[in-house]
């Protein structure tokens, strides 16, 4: 499975050069070969595409429809990436409204009793995403022989929804949890510790998050997303709750975007932890262009 993983982050890769760069279609059934021998550069190619895409050229009209730039990775997984802006899209639904959290996200069939949305995706599928839009993939939490956070790229997330009225809506993830004690809505933003793998009874590589740690908000270390700050996962000590008033009715559609920050990678001895974005931050506006397919 790891080298799934690979193949999957080396063909992503590609896959974003050549959409951004050309705005084309592009096949998805090249042969692994084919791929190996084309994706040495395309790291480089895609950002310089995605720099070049941004730029409005002479006498050009800019194409402020992200929607047309969104590539789907798999017929089976509901998961698309826009190359040009470095986005992770999936969707999925509310599980939790109520209670304590250990997970924001989990896969579908997973923990949903211990998050408060499941997405119609494994985790390994996103990892892969992630590799490929550019972020970098740390370690997860280590608690021996000290606590040492989980590091790796800063990654924003956010949920788009329709409300009762079938207006949409869109939410930092941080405003659908709260701190119980502060009783204040989560202040940090997440950083991607990569989790990791082990072998199964059948001795095949298996992925850690596809279990349920996709996106934590207590310290795992499997997790492939968690929190920069130290947060007990033991069931006295759980820092955060679902932020029931703000959080739509039970299964909700959702879409979940996933925003690694150019060039921004918190090391293990990080001693500035990232905060979350303002509300009114850029992105917050170009990420209500995505239309809700439903």
């Amino acid at each position: 499975m790891m080298t799934e993983i690979k193949k999957l982050a080396c063909l992503l890769l590609l896959l974003g050069a050549l959409v951004a760069a050309d705005d084309k279609t592009v096949e998805r059934s090249a042969d692994t070969n084919t791929v190996k021998t084309q994706v040495q550069n395309a790291d480089d190619a895609s950002d310089a595409a995605a720099d070049k895409a941004s730029k409005t050229k002479s006498g050009e009209k800019p194409d402020e429809d992200p929607n047309k730039g969104l590539v789907k990775l798999s017929p089976k997984e509901k998961i698309w990436v826009h190359p040009g802006k470095k986005w992770i899209v999936v969707d999925g639904r509310v599980c939790l409204r109520e209670g304590q959290l250990e997970m924001f996200a989990v896969p579908y069939e997973t923990k949903t009793h211990e998050a408060v949305v499941s997405i119609d995706c494994h985790s390994r599928f996103v990892h892969a995403a992630l590799l490929a839009m550019g972020a970098k993939a740390g370690t997860p939490v280590r608690f021996r022989p000290k606590y040492t956070p989980a590091h790796g790229s800063v990654v924003d997330i956010f949920v788009l929804w329709k409300d009762e009225d079938g207006k949409q809506q869109i939410a930092a993830a941080q405003e659908w949890m709260r701190d119980e004690r502060k009783k204040k809505t989560l202040e940090y933003p997440w950083v991607f510790g990569g989790s990791g793998f082990f072998k199964d009874e059948a001795d095949e590589n298996r992925y850690y998050a596809d279990g349920g740690e996709m996106v934590c908000v207590a310290n795992f270390a499997v997790a492939m997303l968690d929190l920069p700050i130290e947060s007990d996962k033991a069931n006295t000590a759980l820092l955060y709750v679902a932020n029931t008033e703000k959080i739509p009715p039970m299964d909700t559609p959702i879409r979940m975007v996933l925003v690694p920050r150019k060039g921004v990678v918190t090391k293990a001895d990080t001693k500035d932890v990232p905060k979350r974005l303002a509300k009114d931050a850029p992105i917050v506006k170009e990420l209500a262009k995505l239309t809700l397919p439903w």
